[in-house]
């Protein structure tokens, strides 16, 4: 489901629908007229990425994903 362009999406996380893998973006602006969407993330190369999308084009990001892959144990090696 599709994001609203409203002033209240700023600083959710989101991800482009359409995108298998879509990097987690962080909303920095909305233009509430043309309802474009300003996010920004890092590669995988930890390069700082800036992108514009419609606001259509997005989703939010599940928050309970989120927490369940932050609380995951990494496996150990020996």
């Amino acid at each position: 489901m599709s994001v609203r362009a409203t002033e209240r999406l700023i600083g959710d996380l989101v991800v482009v629908s359409a995108l298998p893998n879509s990097p987690n973006m962080v909303v920095q602006a909305v233009d509430v007229e043309t309802k474009i969407v300003v996010t920004t993330w890092f590669s995988d190369c930890k390069e700082y990425q800036e992108g514009y999308f419609p606001a259509n084009a997005l989703d939010r990001v599940d928050p309970e994903k989120i927490k369940k892959a932050a609380s995951k144990p990494k496996s150990s090696k020996k």
